[in-house]
C-alpha cells in the first residue's frame, strides 16, 4: 500500500482527490481583475473541474449571457487598426473569455487556501519537502509546486540567476475603463465579444476586451479593458509616475473604430502606468530534486499575451500535474518518474510557447510583415499541434 502524498501549491491551485494545501502571500484574495482567453484548454478544464463547476463556466464570463457558439462568435478577431478591416479571424470551438475575479470566487469554494504566507525557504527532508514562511510557520508535503507567477521565488530557488526574467523593449499599458451608457452600448456592438485587437502601421497594438457586466441592463456599469503596446523610445523613456493614458490618446490619430472611440471615450480621470513586459522560458532542464519541487504556470513559462497562450498552458500544466500525481497515488509510477515526465512536457512546451509568443509580439509591431506571423499561420492552437502535424 503506497503512502498518502501531500502537495504544497505556492500561489494557486486546487486538489483532485489528493491531499494538498494552497498557500498565498496575499493577506486576502486580491481585488485586481483581468480576463483570460480559454481556447484549446477548454476540454482540459472539463477533466479538471467537477461537473457542477464546469457547467457554471458561463457565470465566469464577462457577459454570463453570451453563448459564443449560438452567437457564432467562436473566434477571435484581428483587424487592420488603420482601416478597421478584418485581417484574420482564427476560429476555435469553445473559445471564451473568463473574468479572473468571478472565476476565482467560484472555483475557490471549499479549497484549502492559507493566506498571508510569503515563502522564505524550501527545505528537503528524507521523506519530502518543507515550505517555510516569513511568519515563522511551515508546511510539510511530498512535493511542492511553484505556481507563484512570473517573479517566482520557487523558480529562483531551483535555478538561481537563470530564473531572471527578460524585459522586452515595449511600452505596455493595461487598464479597465467605464464609459457612459450610450458609449458602452455602442462599444458593445462595435467590438468582438471575445477578443478584438488591432495592428497599426505606427508599430502599435491595441486590444479591447469586455471585462464585466455587473448589471446587465445598466451599460454605465459595464467594465471594458484596454491593452496597448508600442516600441520603447530610449530618448523619451516614461517616468514611473507618468499617466500613460495621455500618451496613448496622442498616439491614436489614424486609428479606425472600434479602437479610436475606445481610447477617445476614456474618462479624463482614468490613469495607467507603464508595466514591464516580461518573459521567461526554460533554457535548460531544471532539477526537480528527485520529484520534490517543480513549477507550473507563469513560474514555468512567462509569455507575452499577444497570442493568448498563458492561461491555456497553465491549465494544461494543471491537467498534466494531476495526471502525474494520480499515477503516483496508484503506484503506477514513482514520484521521481512521474515528475520527470511532467517536467519534460512543461519545459518543452513552455520553451516553444514563450518563443512563439515573443515572435507574435514582434509581429504586432511590424505591420508590413504581420501576415507572416504565427497567429495568422497557426491561429491560437498550441504550437505543439502544428509541430506534430508537420512531422
Amino acid at each position: 500500500m503506497s503512502q498518502p502524498h501531500r502537495v504544497i501549491v505556492i500561489g494557486a491551485g486546487k486538489g483532485n482527490g489528493i491531499d494538498y494545501v494552497v498557500v498565498d502571500k496575499e493577506s486576502a484574495p486580491r481585488d485586481r481583475n483581468w480576463g483570460v482567453t480559454i481556447a484549446w484548454s477548454h476540454p482540459l478544464l472539463a477533466q479538471l473541474l467537477p461537473k457542477e463547476l464546469f457547467s457554471r463556466l458561463p457565470e465566469c464570463q464577462p457577459d454570463p449571457n453570451l453563448d459564443s457558439k449560438a452567437a457564432r462568435f467562436e473566434s477571435v478577431i484581428i483587424r487592420d487598426g488603420q482601416s478597421g478591416a478584418t485581417l484574420v479571424q482564427p476560429p476555435f470551438p469553445g473559445v471564451r473569455r473568463l473574468n479572473i475575479q468571478k472565476t476565482r470566487t467560484l472555483w475557490s469554494k471549499d479549497v484549502n487556501v492559507k493566506f498571508g504566507k510569503t515563502l522564505s525557504d524550501i527545505e528537503q527532508t528524507t521523506d519530502g519537502v518543507v515550505a517555510h514562511f516569513h511568519d515563522g510557520t511551515s508546511e510539510k508535503g511530498t512535493v511542492l509546486v511553484g505556481a507563484d507567477g512570473g517573479s517566482s521565488f520557487v523558480r529562483r530557488w531551483i535555478l538561481g540567476d537563470e530564473a531572471a526574467s527578460i524585459v522586452l523593449p515595449y511600452i505596455f499599458l493595461n487598464f479597465p475603463v467605464r464609459y457612459t451608457a450610450e458609449q458602452a452600448l455602442k462599444m458593445d456592438k462595435m467590438m468582438h465579444p471575445i477578443v478584438d485587437v488591432g495592428v497599426h502601421p505606427k508599430s502599435m497594438y491595441v486590444g479591447i476586451f469586455l471585462l464585466d457586466k455587473p448589471v446587465l441592463d445598466q451599460p454605465e456599469t459595464w467594465i471594458f479593458y484596454l491593452l496597448a503596446t508600442w516600441p520603447k523610445n530610449k530618448q523619451t523613456e516614461p517616468s514611473d509616475n507618468q499617466n500613460m493614458v495621455d500618451e496613448l490618446r496622442q498616439r491614436m490619430d489614424g486609428w479606425a473604430d472600434p479602437y479610436k472611440s475606445a481610447v477617445e471615450w476614456i474618462p479624463e480621470h482614468v490613469q495607467a502606468k507603464v508595466v514591464p513586459l516580461k518573459i521567461w522560458g526554460p533554457k535548460t532542464d531544471w532539477s526537480n530534486q528527485s520529484g520534490r519541487v517543480t513549477l507550473a504556470g507563469d513560474a514555468a513559462h512567462s509569455m507575452t499575451f499577444h497570442r493568448g497562450q498563458g492561461a491555456n498552458n497553465a491549465i494544461c500544466d494543471s491537467e498534466r500535474f494531476v495526471a502525474a500525481m494520480v499515477k503516483v497515488q496508484s503506484s503506477e509510477a514513482t514520484l521521481a518518474e512521474a515528475m520527470a515526465e511532467y517536467d519534460r512536457d512543461v519545459i518543452t512546451r513552455g520553451r516553444q510557447e514563450v518563443e512563439v509568443s515573443r515572435t507574435q509580439t514582434e509581429a504586432f509591431h511590424d505591420y508590413a510583415n504581420f501576415l507572416n506571423s504565427p497567429v495568422v499561420k497557426y491561429g491560437i492552437k498550441p504550437i505543439s499541434d502544428v509541430t506534430n502535424q508537420k512531422s
